[in-house]
C-alpha cells in the first residue's frame, strides 16, 4: 500500500515537473531596440494638385516638442501644425485638406515625431521615408543625408525585452504591451 501511494505521488510529481517545463518555455528572451528622436523636425508639404501634398524639405530642431508642420497650398496660403496637432489627428484618422497635409508628413521624418519607434531607419522599415513622398529626388536626398542622419545619430535607444515570438503557454497573452511615446 505504501508503494502504491509512494507511485502515485511520484507520478503527480513528474506530472507537476512536466506541466511547468512546458508552459514556461525555454526562457528565450527576444529583445527588441526601441529609438526615440530626441531632436525636433520641421516638415515642409507642399500641395503639389489639389489635395495632394509632398515633402519639400525636412529640418532639425533642438526640441521635439517644438516640431511643426509647414503646409505651402496652391492658393499661395500657408498652414502650421503643431506636433500636438499632428498626434492628435494620427490617433483619430486623416481628414479633408488638412489631413492630407498630415499624412503626407507622416510618410517623411515627420513620422517618428507622431509616436513612431526609429528603430528600422537606415535598415529596411517598414514605414521608411521613400523618395516618392517628397517633392524632388533632391529633397529626398537632401533630407536623408542632412535631418535623417542628424536625427538617427542623437536618437536615444534602449533595449527592451519581450517574449520570443511562436512561444505561448501559461502566462501568455495576446494583448500588446507595446508603448508610445515622444
Amino acid at each position: 500500500m505504501k508503494n502504491l501511494a509512494f507511485l502515485k505521488y511520484a507520478f503527480y510529481a513528474l506530472f507537476a515537473v512536466t506541466f511547468l517545463y512546458s508552459c514556461g518555455g525555454s526562457g528565450e528572451v527576444e529583445y527588441e531596440e526601441v529609438v526615440l528622436p530626441t531632436q525636433g523636425l520641421i516638415t515642409v508639404v507642399k500641395e503639389v494638385e489639389t489635395d495632394l501634398f509632398k515633402i519639400d524639405d525636412e529640418i532639425t530642431i533642438p526640441d521635439t516638442a517644438g516640431s511643426l508642420i509647414i503646409a505651402n497650398y496652391l492658393d499661395t496660403t500657408a498652414d502650421t501644425f503643431t506636433l500636438a496637432e499632428a498626434r492628435l489627428m494620427e490617433q483619430t484618422g486623416y481628414t479633408g485638406r488638412s489631413g492630407s497635409v498630415m499624412q503626407a508628413a507622416s510618410y517623411g521624418l515627420f513620422g517618428y515625431m507622431i509616436a513612431r519607434n526609429m528603430g528600422g531607419f537606415g535598415r529596411s522599415a517598414a514605414r521608411r521615408p521613400q523618395p516618392g513622398a517628397y517633392t524632388s529626388k533632391q529633397a529626398y536626398d537632401k533630407t536623408t543625408k542632412n535631418a535623417g542622419q542628424s536625427l538617427n545619430r542623437t536618437a536615444t535607444r534602449t533595449r527592451t525585452a519581450k517574449p520570443s515570438s511562436g512561444k505561448s503557454g501559461y502566462g501568455s497573452s495576446s494583448r500588446s504591451t507595446r508603448s508610445f511615446g515622444g
